[in-house]
């Protein structure tokens, strides 16, 4: 037995000694390179970049808007000019819409006629007389303390009058007007390019799709 441990022994001693340092055997694998499946996505580290798909994705999306608002026809007519010449069609729709006429300052009725001739005597001490009782409709018993066609204007009398001790309130009068909307669908690349050539003050209202 003592020999058949010294032959292990001798074996194990010739492979440390020489294993290590024998060439690599002709019938080692080769590395392979890797080839990308035409059914999967390419895949990137983040250090080289991801390209982008949503300028692609976004510019062929429709969008459907209106542009306006015209007082005529005729008053769209350089914009139907400039759609057309970009090929594009469109349609001229009329909207009736509520635009403010005037802004009536009103102080509230309170305690009936005599609340009302109290709240004048207040203001006549202020040398403010351009003023009178409203005598019928829902502000019956209170006063009357202007009729502007511009809200500031109103906004500056109501101040006025606060500064009284008075509570005054603006009512907004309307009037019902028909305006002109030029409707078109586009893509938002289409609209991009068109944006820059507007007339001036058109506004761009976007819209449900039919």
């Amino acid at each position: 037995m003592r020999w058949l441990f010294l032959l292990l022994l001798m074996l194990n001693l010739a492979y440390l000694l020489y294993g290590p340092a024998r060439p690599a055997s002709e019938h080692a694998l080769e590395p392979v390179p890797m080839q990308q499946r035409a059914d999967i996505p390419l895949l990137r580290l983040l250090s080289e970049g991801v390209p982008s798909t949503d300028g692609i994705s976004q510019a062929g999306r429709a969008a459907c808007v209106s542009l306006g608002p015209f007082s005529t026809p005729r008053a769209a007519a350089p914009l139907q000019a400039l759609l057309s010449g970009e090929g594009l069609l469109y349609r001229v729709r009329p909207m009736v819409e509520s635009m403010p006429l005037s802004y009536w300052v009103v102080l509230e009725p309170t305690d009936g006629r005599a609340g009302a001739q109290a709240a004048m005597a207040m203001l006549a001490a202020r040398g403010m007389n351009d003023h009178f009782i409203i005598t019928d409709g829902p502000h019956r018993d209170g006063l009357s303390l202007g009729l502007f066609s511009e809200h500031a204007r109103a906004l500056r009398r109501l101040e006025q009058v606060r500064g009284i001790g008075l509570e005054p309130v603006i009512e907004t009068r309307y009037r019902d007007v028909t305006l002109y909307w030029v409707e078109v669908d586009v893509s938002l690349q289409m609209l991009g390019a068109l944006l820059p050539g507007l007339p001036e003050g058109i506004l761009l209202v976007e819209r449900t799709c039919r």
